[in-house]
């Protein structure tokens, strides 16, 4: 825990040293583990590094190539914190194309693909608590304060696709209570009994290209395995 409080700390230290162009009106591109319609726009970039259970650290970047077309790759490494061989996965490639702008008459509509895994290895199942999103397709509708958010996923899109297994649904909330702190809720994964997950999170804004989130998840089950993630996030222009 001293780890990360340090880890912390360092990134709002050098964060001004980086901060060339001021970034007001940064969007949400997901929420704790499921994505928005939102994109970066042109040339902006988006550093997150999210640390969660058995000292993993998770190292994702977006960068926008246009103001509804962004691309990004993560990474990520397990035992980093704490004891244990520390162990990482290749990296994979992300991407985000936004359809269809919020209106009055439509939400706005994306389509992405996000393939990493991520959370507690689950040795007998070769797999990880959270599954890649995978590709996926999202609308999003801002209703003032209140960003609502629904999805459709496809996990595994490349080898022997099983539509009740394989096929996910998901759903949130963004609430700005004001332009520094935000409230996160999500419910990830509902299709399934195993994996599936309601999400609660805090996002707050230590400066402009700065934020700070705590996410606790697993809210359906028993108190003592709620999983809590920490996350940096850092957003400014080329």
């Amino acid at each position: 825990m001293k780890k990360i409080v340090c880890a912390v700390l360092l990134v709002m230290a050098i964060s001004p040293l980086f901060a060339e162009s001021s970034v007001q009106n940064t969007p949400n591109i997901d929420i704790v583990d499921t994505p928005t319609s939102n994109t970066l726009l042109r040339g902006m970039y988006n550093f997150h590094m999210r640390f969660y259970e058995s000292g993993g650290v998770l190292t994702r970047a977006w960068v926008g190539f246009a103001n509804t077309f962004m691309i990004g790759a993560t990474f990520n490494l397990d035992n980093v914190i704490g004891v244990g061989t520390i162990t990482g996965r290749e990296p994979k490639v992300l991407a985000k194309l936004r359809l269809i702008e919020d209106s009055a008459a439509f939400p706005a509509l994306a389509v992405g693909y996000e393939p990493q895994a991520f959370g507690f290895y689950i040795a007998g199942n070769s797999a990880y608590s959270v599954r890649p999103i995978g590709a996926y397709a999202v609308v999003t509708k801002q209703l003032g304060i209140i960003n609502l958010n629904g999805g459709i996923n496809n996990h595994n899109i490349w080898t022997n696709f099983n539509l009740s297994n394989d096929l996910g649904i998901f759903a949130g909330a963004t609430v700005m209570l004001n332009p520094d702190f935000a409230v996160l809720l999500e419910y990830n994964d509902a299709t399934s009994l195993t994996t599936n997950s309601l999400n609660l999170g805090f996002r707050y804004a230590f400066a402009p290209e700065l934020r700070i989130e705590v996410d606790i998840k697993g809210l359906t089950g028993d108190p003592v395995n709620y999983v809590r993630n920490l996350r940096i996030d850092y957003t400014n222009y080329f």
